[in-house]
């Protein structure tokens, strides 16, 4: 298939907590498929924020259409994070999925990048759609266990400050008190955060999608599953979607605070069947 050229659109979901989005789409043609990417949290955001541009210029090139999503409160979207609730997010997802199924009889994919991709999961086995696929770069498996990496970037800022003592479990409950408390240049709220502790791959009711590509990190690009990842797939394999791990090796670009690329996620992607 010859590459599209591609048009560049940005706007803004409806509703009353808008989301940013901007998609790429092929010109000329009526798109293949859609698909929209739900991006990661915080810094990790900025950082796959030029990678994942980069793969929507390819699929809209393939004639698949692919929208960019800022979740409400992050990124260039309105609000702060401290507003964001996961139910402002699930609405963000449902207005741009929901337009683009009455734009066309195409199939609509999730695809989501650390915690986007447990997000996705979570969104549509909670809104029973019926997902052709979802596609998740290096998912974040346990919401709890995520919340506990970000609470303790806040403890090593505070010890090198040589600020008061703090634990992840008094972080949980300031939180939970109705707090705010500042992480990394993040002023995060309860709602969310406590939400996001509820979120694990394992315990998802039923299968998110037909078909799941599970991308993950490995150290040569050949290595099987970590055990809470394999946990998690053997249990959507379960609930009975195609759950396919793909490893990938290269720069672990979520940690990266240079910006950086990963040609093997961007091949393995690619060679996919959207």
């Amino acid at each position: 298939m010859s590459a599209q050229r591609i048009d560049i659109q940005a706007g803004f979901s409806e509703g009353e907590k808008p989301a940013f989005f901007v998609r790429f789409s092929p010109v000329d043609v009526v798109p293949r498929a859609h698909v929209i990417y739900l991006p990661p949290f915080t810094e990790e955001m900025n950082r796959c924020r030029a990678i994942a541009a980069g793969q929507a210029r390819w699929f809209a090139r393939q004639g698949i259409s692919c929208t960019l999503l800022d979740f409400h409160g992050t990124g260039e979207s309105p609000g702060e994070t401290t507003d964001a609730t996961l139910p402002i997010w699930y609405n963000n997802i449902s207005e741009i999925y929901d337009s683009l199924v009455n734009e066309a009889q195409v199939p609509v994919h999730l695809w989501g990048c650390r915690l986007g991709a447990l997000i996705a999961a979570n969104y549509l086995a909670e809104r029973t759609i019926t997902c052709d696929a979802l596609l998740m770069w290096q998912p974040v498996v346990s919401g709890k266990a995520y919340a506990t990496q970000v609470y303790r970037q806040r403890l090593a800022a505070l010890i090198e400050r040589g600020g008061a003592a703090e634990t992840t479990t008094t972080i949980r409950e300031r939180l939970a008190n109705g707090d705010n408390v500042e992480i990394g240049g993040y002023s995060l709220g309860g709602d969310l955060m406590l939400s996001i502790d509820s979120l694990d791959m394992a315990d998802i009711p039923r299968a998110p999608a037909k078909r799941i590509y599970w991308l993950e990190h490995s150290s040569d690009g050949d290595q099987p599953p970590n055990p809470r990842s394999a946990k998690a797939i053997s249990h959507l394999s379960g609930l009975g979607a195609e759950t396919q791990h793909v490893p990938f090796s290269g720069a672990p670009i979520w940690q990266l605070h240079e910006r950086a690329t990963c040609d093997s996620l961007l091949e393995k992607t690619e060679a996919l069947p959207l």
